[in-house]
């Protein structure tokens, strides 16, 4: 059983008229858009499966971008690479830093130590 398109007159091929035995046209002249495979993995851990859909490139796109504003909001930022030079100025700014807080904590102690002591306590013996 033969058919032919109605645009261009053209035998519309077989497999086409198994799909879609209402057919009038090829595939050229039909008016449906190509679809987009999808593939979206399911489940969690050890049970996994995938499951592939297919969408209209108006849904695919809108899924696209949802996705992406999904991933921009979070995705942690990446920290800033550091030259070798730079690491070795912060590892020295970062000793530096340990060396006055060394300094700082044995002046406390220091000036702690001197308010424990009066001058009144200290008297030298007149003979």
């Amino acid at each position: 059983m033969s058919r032919y398109c109605k645009v261009c007159g053209i035998e519309i091929d077989p497999r086409r008229i198994a799909i879609l035995p209402d057919t009038q046209t090829c595939t050229q002249h039909s008016t449906a858009e190509k679809k987009v495979a999808m593939v979206v993995q399911m489940g969690e851990g050890d049970h996994t499966w995938t499951e592939t859909y297919a969408v209209d490139r108006e849904v695919y796109d809108k899924i696209q971008e949802a996705e992406k504003n999904f991933r921009k909001t979070t995705t942690p930022k990446k920290p800033k690479v550091k030259s070798p030079e730079e690491e070795e100025e912060l590892s020295v700014l970062d000793e530096l830093e340990e060396e006055e807080t060394e300094l700082d904590v044995e002046d406390d102690e220091y000036i702690d130590n001197e308010d424990d002591y009066s001058s009144d306590d200290y008297t030298e013996d007149e003979d």
